[in-house]
């Protein structure tokens, strides 16, 4: 069931991504940007309060300060919604494992390997100083598509099929914001990085909602 706070969420999505492009970037994006990502929070938050659900509010809320924090430029900035990110897709990982009874980790994932390594081939020449830290990022992220898979692999439900889709989701934006960062901006970078970073997200956070079936 669509709810206001989907139907917000989607809004306030559609309208920063409208607008994240252009040069200068308008004031209504830095209250767009933040405002998408609480809204998400708020729909995670409908769901039976639960041990799961309650790792994936705190990923989601780490999300929103990654959020902020790449609203600015700079290497500190970066630095800043790096760390926030990292420690939110810790947590995302644990929420995904912690109540399963074993961790059946399918043979298939190993595309998410394939992928990160083919990925770290093209980036990590181009990451500077910033190599050390892009790494540990990447085997996050890598890490998180697994343990989602492994929940999904161990549960078959739809709820941890929105997890999955969401973190493979998660995969594809924090790719395309690495491409911009590292080898070069590209026409409609925003608009992928943005819109497959949210769906992503609020898949997560559906995850929370939808029947354990």
């Amino acid at each position: 069931m669509i709810s206001v706070l989907s139907v917000g969420a989607a809004l306030s999505a559609l309208a920063a991504i409208a607008v994240a492009e252009r040069n200068p970037r308008p004031p209504i994006f830095m209250l767009l940007k933040p405002l998408t990502t609480v809204l998400i929070i708020a729909i995670a938050l409908q769901a039976p309060d639960s041990t799961y659900r309650s790792w994936i509010v705190a990923g989601l809320v780490l999300s929103l300060c990654g959020d902020v924090s790449l609203m600015f430029e700079g290497t500190a900035a970066f630095i800043g919604g790096l760390s926030s990110f990292l420690i939110a897709h810790a947590l995302f990982m644990w929420a995904f494992i912690a109540d399963l009874p074993n961790l059946p980790v399918p043979v298939w994932t190993a595309v998410f390997a394939v992928y990160g390594l083919a990925f770290a081939f093209v980036l990590m020449p181009r990451a500077g100083a910033l190599k050390l830290p892009v790494l540990v990022y990447g085997l996050a992220l890598i890490g998180m598509a697994v343990t989602a898979s492994t929940r999904y692999v161990a549960l078959e439900t739809s709820a941890s099929l929105l997890a999955v889709i969401g973190a493979g989701l998660f995969l594809i934006s924090d790719s395309a914001l690495g491409v911009r960062k590292f080898v070069g901006g590209y026409r409609g970078a925003q608009a992928l990085i943005l819109s497959t970073y949210w769906t992503a997200i609020g898949l997560i956070a559906g995850s929370c909602l939808a029947p354990a079936v």
